[in-house]
């Protein structure tokens, strides 16, 4: 059996090089296997990407002519896609990664908004429990106080008994609130963001944070 392996470290087939994140845009350049390749995407899962790659260099395909493509993938709802949401007599961008969330995905989902390069801006984040994570519930979620404590989110938000292992091991100065109810959530905002801002809703289906992020792309109050 023929293995190809693809990730951040540099012995892996498929590794990156360098990443240099925008707004709008993620600047990739590879390594796949014994080529070097330059790719614009959006704002897709860096790690699908290369999983991509190595099927498509496994099939013998040309990665100069098909490259172009991941350049218009766009994130499906719920998966990371960004809207300009006006709101509060503001207007501000949320990140949707509310469709579900685990120990991995909401990981990377950290570590890509913090790639973000700030400017005038600041982010926030609405974080919800991972569930059906049995008995190591409390250490997965401690576990992202390390990951968002070395990130540039501004604050932290959080949804649920679990995440609160989370919140209480956040430096101080990124604890924002803990909400209790849905409508806790525009009281909050209300005061909090700006023009500009960003703010990433992160947690799984059976939180209701995916209602909460459509409700806000419809423009609809979150109660």
């Amino acid at each position: 059996m023929k293995i190809t392996t693809f990730g951040n470290n540099n012995k892996s087939d498929i590794f990156p090089l360098k990443i240099v994140k925008s707004e709008t845009l993620t600047k990739l350049f590879l390594q796949v296997m014994n080529e070097k390749i330059y790719l614009e995407i959006k704002n897709i899962n860096i790690y699908n990407v290369l999983a991509s790659l190595a099927v498509i260099k496994e099939l013998n395909l040309s990665l100069n002519k098909i490259k172009f493509i991941f350049k218009n993938f766009e994130p499906t709802e719920g998966r990371g896609k960004i809207h300009i949401i006006s709101r509060y007599n503001k207007k501000f961008k949320l990140i949707d990664e509310s469709y579900n969330a685990n120990p991995s995905s909401v990981k990377n989902a950290i570590i890509s908004f913090d790639a973000i390069k700030k400017d005038k801006f600041k982010k926030y984040l609405i974080l919800g429990d991972m569930l059906e994570l049995g008995t190591k519930s409390g250490k997965y979620h401690k576990d992202l106080s390390k990951v968002i404590n070395n990130s540039n989110i501004d604050k932290v938000f959080i949804k649920g008994e679990k995440s609160f292992f989370t919140y209480k091991n956040l430096r101080k100065s990124k604890q924002g609130n803990i909400l209790q109810n849905n409508d806790d959530i525009d009281l909050i905002l209300e005061n909090t963001i700006n023009n500009n801002d960003y703010l990433m809703i992160k947690g799984s289906n059976a939180t209701g944070l995916n209602i909460i992020s459509k409700k806000m792309i419809k423009g609809l109050n979150v109660i």
